[in-house]
């Protein structure tokens, strides 16, 4: 397994503790949509010939952290709430708060759908939470012709209790869904996305 040509790495507590910095801060980061407890923020350039991160945040006021972590973390129920993907599963275990597995979304007419292959890793710290992925390849799951295999420079979710039965949800997400879209239409498109 690689990522991209490098060695496969299993981040670390800096890896965790980078991610959460990034959620964390509004230093760099250009708010493009906050409604309904539900701000996206953007950094990057909308013209770059680079993908934009992408980072939205939700105040969950009924949901506790530890449910919602158990809902992100369970790739058998995604189904019930990811009404986009079409097809995940687990390739492989690699350590006690890390695997790797597939995923495959719908996308809109006429693009055509894209998959992941990504390392996945958890930390569960306390009343919060953080799962965090990146794309790898893998000797048997190469990309398939039914599909364009996008790539996760860094994808994932930070949840943080708020207080008994209430969190809030981080959502980071640096995604190139590769093909044939300018960078330029993806960063603008991504920002109307986030949201939903």
């Amino acid at each position: 397994m690689s990522r991209g040509g490098e060695m496969v790495y299993i981040p670390d507590d800096s890896d965790f503790s980078s991610f959460r910095d990034q959620c964390e801060s509004l230093e760099g980061w250009h708010c493009r949509y906050n409604k309904a407890g539900v701000t996206v923020w953007s950094q990057g350039q909308e013209e770059s010939c680079t993908v934009q991160k992408i980072k939205t945040c939700i105040s969950c006021k009924d949901v506790p952290a530890e449910t919602l972590y158990d809902v992100l973390h369970d790739t058998r129920y995604r189904k019930k709430w990811d009404s986009n993907m079409i097809e995940t599963y687990d390739i492989g275990r690699l350590t006690v708060n890390a695997d790797v597995g597939y995923y495959s979304w719908k996308c809109p007419s006429p693009l055509k759908n894209r998959d992941f292959v990504t390392l996945r890793s958890w930390l569960p710290l306390g009343n919060d939470y953080m799962i965090i992925n990146y794309s790898v390849k893998h000797p048997k799951y190469p990309p398939r012709k039914d599909f364009v295999r996008a790539v996760s420079l860094q994808t994932g979710y930070l949840i943080k209790a708020n207080g008994a039965g209430a969190c809030i949800l981080y959502y980071l997400t640096q995604v190139d869904p590769r093909g044939s879209l300018p960078k330029w239409v993806v960063n603008r498109v991504s920002q109307f996305v986030a949201p939903k």
